[in-house]
């Protein structure tokens, strides 16, 4: 149900309506990510807009789900993961040792990424991320074993806020 809020619109400056639910977050540069609980604001003029706390918790949540998903990585998640650790494409190309075309082609889904790089990316993201050395540990003993390149697509990944917003944040 819609109900008011104190919000004007960025269009009409006529005040938006509110209601909490799922919100497709595809500013994360992702099409299968699902924010359950977000404060969504919908105007007359069809103008929406979202609010959305804490994004860089939220952020490292996604990059978290990513390298322990059991498909192989995709062009917009592989990238995902490049700019949440704030790598340019010819640092991150660097890193791993590859040609900076190579990680376009890989980015735009004009290469099919071979399950070594695959992990490489992975155990990179962890590394920059400062995730606990047991857990990409843990990461390489058990969820790249599970990697399975017959699975194709991105797994649609739905994250309630509780998981990355302090509660009293989204309160209004």
């Amino acid at each position: 149900m819609w109900g008011h809020y104190e919000m004007k619109c960025p269009m009409c400056s006529r005040e938006m309506k509110r209601k909490t639910g799922k919100y497709r977050y595809t500013e994360s540069g992702l099409d299968n990510v699902y924010l359950l609980g977000v404060e969504i604001y919908k105007c007359h003029c069809g103008e929406t807009a979202v609010s959305i706390p804490a994004i860089m918790e939220l952020h490292k949540i996604i990059g978290t789900a990513l390298i322990k998903k059991d498909r192989p990585l995709t062009g917009k998640e592989i990238r995902f993961l490049r700019k949440n650790i704030g790598m340019s494409a010819k640092g991150f190309a660097e890193v791993l040792g590859i040609d900076r075309s190579t990680l376009s082609r890989w980015e735009n889904d004009n290469q099919v990424l071979s399950a070594t790089n695959d992990r490489l990316i992975r155990l990179a993201y962890s590394n920059f991320r400062g995730i606990a050395q047991s857990e990409i540990k843990q990461l390489m003993k058990d969820k790249f074993k599970e990697i399975k390149p017959g699975k194709k697509g991105p797994a649609e990944f739905t994250i309630p806020i509780t998981e990355w917003a302090d509660p009293e944040m989204c309160a209004i």
